[in-house]
């Protein structure tokens, strides 16, 4: 990992009794099909489904952007979803995400969520 991150923040394993679980990528969001996502730190995740259901998505999202703080206070950062995809809305929004627009693509309603920049505390 770069010791300044620039296009790629954080990319992590979740793991569960060793063996691979999930990823998590933290990765700068150019060439966004949505303005407002434009040059913000835009959170990804891929859980597999047997991993669904047990909070192993929260604790690890949460987690990483805990880190991401850590390493650029000040930094909002964007999610997309379809918005038929129930468990990844209810896990957005227990991240602290709000709705900043939907729009179509990939055949499908998509939803984009900003996390406000958190500013340490002194």
């Amino acid at each position: 990992m770069p010791g300044v991150p620039e296009r790629w923040p954080g990319s992590f394993v979740v793991t569960l009794d060793g063996a691979m679980i999930g990823q998590i990528l933290l990765r700068r969001a150019t060439g966004h099909r949505r303005p407002a996502a434009e040059g913000k730190a835009d959170l990804g995740y891929l859980f597999l489904p047997r991993a669904w259901g047990f909070g192993y998505a929260a604790e690890a999202c949460a987690a990483a952007l805990d880190w991401f703080d850590g390493l650029l206070p000040g930094e909002p950062v964007v999610l997309t979803t379809q918005t038929a995809n129930v468990g990844s809305m209810r896990l957005a929004a227990k991240l602290g995400f709000t709705e900043v627009e939907r729009f179509r693509a990939w055949d499908a309603e998509q939803w984009l969520g900003l996390r406000p920049a958190v500013t340490p505390s002194a």
